[in-house]
């Protein structure tokens, strides 16, 4: 599925010249990536600053589209590069939409402007879409140099790879192959957790074969998360980047997140091409996919991660591995080990989340539902996500409110992304 946008509006509005995110470029500030183009259409001093001190992009278009004005020798040759270093500039200098560009993975991006068959798709939806792949070769540069920045300054230190409390297998695992990855360019890596409470315990230790660090002081030390962007304790002048697969918190600068099915598909997708992973690394891989997904059940297994789930080529069994390690919840614990089995506390657009996540066959969900619920107020939780996998539903309870989700998933994010549209936040 493409991403489709329409001038500055909406969505994805951010891809767009004239969306407000201004940047430096030869010591110059342009309000928008429309004034640098239209600017740089002219060698007239004069003109250039009537188009950047514009009041809008609207007005910078109409200056520079004026064909009264002598515009530069053979601009129709340079434009393409012109839009692209300006666009370029755009994202690398405003961080907050440099991530959500990055956000978009691989998916084709199309400029929706049907009276504009050059930049856009045209009145036919079949036009050059150059904008569109403009900001697909921007998206692929912003993502090396994000990766570069994070490998450069964890040169020379002692680096700490390190995921989420209460670590899963998704949070263990990737964070030993990135160890294994930073390794192989040099740097001195630890492979660390921040507790040993492991979910889904049983398949940790049945696979982890090296030793790893606890850390609980963080005052010292350089980390690089993993499965996991927000501080959550860490000082924010320690933590050189992170890498996840799921929600952007805005707290770390140096952050590639895009939606995969685990953090351990995402690691293999950025580094596939220039490091070697092993047949046990590339078993470790599809474990935090069979994790992640609930044994490929889930709705975050999508087709992208389909196709690299094959790649990796792995001898997994599922359906035995799912016999042996997937894992509901134990209604004969007590409630309250249960709400903080699965805890994680996020922090979204504003909102401070303490989600808890529940697991069960429909027998299960009958006869404990409503006990949790009636519960949840006692144990500091505003957000219960319950996964019934007889029923393949998902009730959500957030704030006293129930809701059933359109389909099933375990993912925290689209739930998230559900309320928010929902206006429930």
């Amino acid at each position: 599925m493409a991403i489709e946008f329409y001038k500055e509006f909406g969505e994805y509005g951010f891809l767009a010249n004239y969306s407000p995110y201004g940047f430096y470029k030869n010591g110059i500030y342009y309000p928008t990536a429309e004034h640098y183009y239209q600017a740089e259409k002219f060698d007239d001093p004069v003109i250039q600053k009537k188009i950047i001190c514009a009041e809008t992009p609207r007005l910078a278009s109409e200056i520079g589209r004026d064909r009264s004005l002598v515009r530069k020798n053979h601009f129709r040759d340079m434009k393409l590069k012109v839009m692209y270093d300006g666009v370029l500039e755009k994202f690398r200098q405003n961080p907050e939409i440099r991530s959500k560009l990055i956000e978009t993975r691989n998916q084709e991006i199309r400029e929706m402007t049907v009276k504009e068959s050059y930049w856009g798709v045209g009145p036919e939806f079949d036009g050059e879409n150059h904008m569109g792949k403009i900001l697909m070769m921007v998206r692929e540069q912003v993502k090396k140099e994000v990766l570069e920045e994070i490998l450069n300054q964890a040169k020379d230190k002692k680096v700490y790879v390190i995921g989420h409390h209460h670590p899963d297998p998704d949070s263990v695992f990737s964070s030993l192959i990135l160890t294994h990855i930073l390794k192989s360019y040099g740097i001195d890596a630890v492979f660390a957790v921040r507790d040993d409470e492991f979910v889904e315990k049983k398949l940790i230790d049945d696979f982890l074969e090296e030793d790893y660090e606890v850390v609980d002081d963080y005052s010292d030390k350089a980390f690089i998360l993993v499965d996991h962007n927000n501080l959550d304790g860490i000082p924010k002048e320690n933590v050189l980047g992170a890498l996840d697969h799921h929600i952007i918190t805005n707290e770390v600068s140096n952050l590639i997140e895009i939606e995969y099915a685990s953090c351990g598909l995402l690691l293999y997708d950025l580094f596939r091409e220039s490091y070697d992973f092993s047949e046990e690394e590339r078993k470790l891989i599809g474990l935090t996919v069979l994790s992640d997904t609930e044994y490929l059940v889930s709705s975050r297994f999508g087709l992208e991660d389909q196709k690299l789930y094959k790649d990796l080529n792995t001898s997994i069994d599922e359906k035995e591995y799912q016999k042996k390690y997937f894992e509901t919840t134990d209604f004969s614990d007590t409630i309250s080990h249960n709400f903080h089995k699965d805890y994680k506390e996020y922090h979204f657009h504003g909102y401070d989340i303490k989600r808890s996540l529940i697991t069960s066959y429909h027998d299960g969900w009958e006869k404990n539902y409503s006990n949790y619920i009636l519960e949840i107020t006692n144990h500091d939780i505003n957000l219960l996500i319950w996964c019934d996998y007889e029923s393949r539903t998902t009730f959500v309870y957030y704030q006293g409110k129930e809701y059933i989700f359109p389909y099933f998933t375990t993912s925290t994010n689209l739930v998230l992304k559900y309320l928010e549209k929902e206006r429930v936040l």
